[in-house]
């Protein structure tokens, strides 16, 4: 392995699938057998006066950067008439290759369903907010005139009461009464400067640790740190998918340089081939031949030309700009592939714990059974009998009413209030239930932590065999190249026909495209690799 491989599989055993994308090199060369290597057949040299095939049909064009710098790359069909792409499609000539990087990057700031799945934060964050409700102040006032009949009164009054978090009840207020009142309702009357109240109601058992009003505050606490989870869950998602659509809309791209290539191999060709009919050294019938193979070959360019254009449209849903409108990557974005390098299987142990430090599915169901315990401390209160203790001052000022002025001392109310129900059903029926919830939750938590090693398993599994997938790919397309140039040469000396050269092109170009499925397997498995290990929870972008 080069430096550079080794070096990016070490950044990839640290959790980076992104240090793949570093590494990027060409494919395996497909030209010319390798010097070293003893031809398959022999042959015999090639007449002076007869024209040699050309040099593009003799060395197809690898998969890699190289395929890349024809300036005709917004893909026009050799020899057919194509209609034209769209601006947005054709690119910037500035833009430079698409990134990963920059797919995600776009899906982390403007891709709609993500926006959507973060608006649960701000729901999660106005329900707590409104559990405060219950300890706002409350101010009440009132004025009641008896303008008509025997007794004219008129009397008015302000309160303010508010809950405490220790489970007590806060009240103050002012009041007064003036007039001629009935007999039955002189405690309506106060002196001429009014009433001034105060008074405190405190729960000692039930309600004193707990209550209903901080257990909706408690949960919806909970519910808000739930929201970073549910959300992180799909960002990966999102994330994933949209990695797994980039290196589809590469291959498409790399499918329809392999199918560009071997219609120009064709159409070169034909030139060679009627000056050979010219010197009767072959049959007319090999020019027929192969105008049908550049025939075939242009049917298979419209469908790959078709391929990439569909998949261009998909990556821009994940593609959009500042303000999340969907961008057409063009050709001239197109980069190569990176280069795979080999997974550490000896990594393994620490992308386990690094998958259920990040992955989000144990976390939420952490806090759903953190919400339970509290409703279970709350029902546990409930089994407690109401016991409270309560204060109440007010003091009138100003002129008496009577001339006893029995109004004017300061007054002073305490005492003690209790209920029970006996039976208590609720009470127990609330523990019960969640009890059992939490239990469920838990067996759940558990499950959680042994789907994401499963996962993670199963990834590297994918990773590995997609590995060694394209370098057995890269080793045919060395191998069919060879047969390839083997078989032209002996077609060069007339001892070979169009047929059994289009069987050796068209096997090394399905070798070539082998190879780009397998790139396409291996960085897919790459990005489900990530995904499982859930290093996007807290989205850090791919280099």
């Amino acid at each position: 392995m080069t430096k550079c491989g080794k070096d990016a599989a070490k950044f990839f055993t640290r959790g980076g699938i992104a240090g793949l994308v570093w590494c990027c090199a060409q494919l395996v060369a497909v030209a010319q057998p390798p010097a070293e290597v003893t031809p398959l057949l022999q042959i015999e040299p090639l007449p002076a006066d007869v024209a040699p095939l050309p040099d593009a049909a003799v060395a197809p064009q690898p998969v890699g950067p190289s395929s890349l710098l024809d300036p005709d790359l917004g893909f026009q069909t050799p020899g057919v008439e194509q209609i034209p792409l769209p601006p947005e499609l054709a690119g910037s000539p500035t833009a430079g290759e698409l990134r990963l990087d920059e797919v995600l990057q776009s899906v982390s700031r403007t891709y709609p369903l993500l926006i959507a799945a973060i608006q649960e934060r701000d729901i999660a964050a106005g329900e707590a907010r409104s559990t405060r409700g219950a300890y706002d102040l409350h101010i009440q006032a009132e004025n009641m005139t008896g303008a008509m009949g025997f007794y004219e009164t008129n009397r008015a009054a302000l309160r303010a009461e508010q809950y405490t978090l220790p489970g007590g009840k806060v009240w103050s207020g002012y009041r007064i009464g003036r007039g001629s009142f009935e007999p039955w309702y002189q405690e309506r009357q106060t002196n001429d400067g009014g009433e001034f109240k105060l008074g405190y109601r405190q729960s000692l058992l039930q309600g004193l640790a707990i209550d209903k009003r901080r257990t909706a505050m408690r949960k919806a606490d909970l519910s808000l740190a739930a929201a970073e989870p549910s959300i992180d869950k799909q960002r990966i998602y999102f994330l994933e998918y949209g990695a797994i659509q980039y290196w589809k809309w590469v291959a498409a791209g790399h499918w329809y340089l392999i199918q560009r290539e071997m219609l120009e191999i064709a159409e070169e060709r034909e030139a060679a081939i009627e000056t050979r009919i010219a010197r009767g050294l072959l049959p007319e019938i090999e020019s027929l031949d192969n105008r049908r193979l550049v025939a075939s070959r242009q049917a298979k360019l419209i469908q790959a030309d078709r391929k990439f254009r569909q998949e261009a449209v998909e990556l821009s849903l994940y593609l959009r700009d500042a303000g999340g409108t969907p961008i057409l990557p063009g050709a001239d974005r197109l980069p190569p592939f990176p280069e795979p390098t080999a997974p550490d299987p000896e990594q393994l142990p620490f992308d386990l714990q690094t998958a259920i430090s990040f992955r989000p599915e144990p976390r939420y169901l952490r806090l759903q059974r953190q919400k339970l315990e509290v409703q279970l401390a709350y029902a546990r209160n409930l089994t407690l009998p109401e016991f409270d203790a309560l204060v109440d001052a007010s003091k009138d000022v100003g002129q008496p009413t009577s001339s006893k002025n029995d109004k004017g001392p300061f007054q002073l109310e305490t005492g003690l209030l209790f209920a029970v129900p006996l039976q208590r059903r609720d009470a127990t029926g609330q523990i019960r239930t969640n009890e059992a919830a939490i239990t469920q939750v838990r067996a759940q938590e558990q499950y959680a932590i042994e789907r994401v090693e499963a996962d993670v398993r199963f990834a590297l599994t994918g990773l590995q065999t997609a590995y060694e997938e394209y370098r057995r790919a890269a080793e045919g397309v060395e191998l069919t190249a060879q047969m390839e140039a083997a078989e032209r040469t002996k077609f060069d000396l007339g001892n070979s026909n169009i047929l059994f050269v289009n069987i050796r092109e068209q096997n090394t170009a399905d070798a070539r495209i082998l190879t780009v499925d397998a790139l396409l397997e291996y960085h897919v498995a790459a990005a489900e690799y990530r995904a499982a290990l859930g290093l996007d929870a807290g989205f850090a972008p791919q280099r």
